[in-house]
């Protein structure tokens, strides 16, 4: 796996952020890559006061803030360095963690995130990924918070992250996952390709065609990519209401059913979305995945 060379991953607690860092090391031992791991939590919020009191109280926190991250980083440092050999290079970081995240990415092959448990502090909440991913100049692989543990895949006799789920449109945002994920996609034993259509688009074997093709490319690169077209039906208007009237639910409530299925333990795909002036606006899929992934996904903007 030559394409990473530098893999940055987020902490901002040990339980949660742990996965992240577990995973990231066994990628960087396999590749030979620098690691980083960013220490970045929020900004220590004390109200709108602004007396000397409370000042001081804000900084009194975010130095102890600051000193237990620097003791989790240290631990987990020194976990990965007995299991995998490898040496992790910590960095505090102060202010947003999102942009915090952002510039390390723009010298980096991979970053590495945690998503957030609901119950817990620890990784990023669906806003943060969602502005992350948009602004980030490198894929992000979140590591989901339940369901999956990567001491336990790494016991595998195929390896880690081996059994990879591509999920496939004819756009931008996939194609550049596709290619972001390639180291990944050269070392997985098995990749499954995958498009979703509606049933009633007729004819589908241009489509079936242009997913061959992608699937060809694969080829060149040593991947021996199964190439899959789902036909699905178009959701009733019941099916609309119970789901918020977001009929991509559907497409990756079925993608998840399908990693399932094949055993995945990785998805790549696109990441979905755009800025306005006062909001972020994600794609149904991309804000499904991010809320209910069980197995990590690479996504890229």
């Amino acid at each position: 796996m030559s394409g990473f060379q530098e893999v940055v991953v987020h902490v901002n607690d040990e339980a949660i952020s742990g996965q992240a860092v577990e995973l990231a090391a066994a990628l960087a031992a396999e590749s030979g890559a620098t690691l980083t791991a960013l220490l970045a939590a929020a900004p220590v919020n004390v109200g709108l006061s602004l007396s000397a009191e409370s000042a001081a109280l804000a900084q009194q926190l975010e130095r102890e803030q600051r000193a237990s991250l620097r003791a989790i980083g240290e631990r987990l440092a020194v976990a990965v360095q007995e299991r995998h050999g490898v040496t992790i290079e910590l960095r505090l970081a102060d202010g947003d963690p999102v942009e915090a995240l952002r510039a390390h990415a723009r010298v980096a092959d991979l970053l590495i995130t945690s998503q957030r448990d609901p119950t817990r502090v620890g990784g990023l909440s669906t806003g943060q990924s969602a502005r992350l991913l948009v602004g980030s100049a490198c894929p992000v692989l979140t590591v989901p918070h339940v369901g999956w543990s990567a001491t336990a895949l790494t016991r595998r006799k195929s390896g880690i992250l081996c059994r990879a789920l591509v999920a496939w449109a004819d756009t931008r945002e996939s194609a550049r996952a596709l290619h972001d994920a390639l180291p990944l996609l050269e070392r997985a034993s098995q990749v499954d390709l995958i498009q979703f259509v509606h049933a009633d688009q007729g004819d589908l074997s241009s489509i079936r065609e242009s997913l061959d093709r992608v699937a060809g490319y694969l080829g060149k690169h040593g991947v021996a990519a199964v190439a899959k077209v789902v036909s699905q039906a178009e959701p009733s208007q019941g099916e609309r209401m119970l789901r918020s009237g977001t009929p991509d639910i559907a497409v990756a409530e079925a993608l998840l059913s399908h990693a399932t299925d094949i055993d995945a333990d990785l998805i790549v795909m696109g990441g979905y979305g755009h800025t306005r002036l006062w909001e972020l606006v994600l794609g149904g899929v991309t804000r499904t995945m991010l809320e209910t992934m069980t197995i990590p996904v690479l996504m890229s903007h």
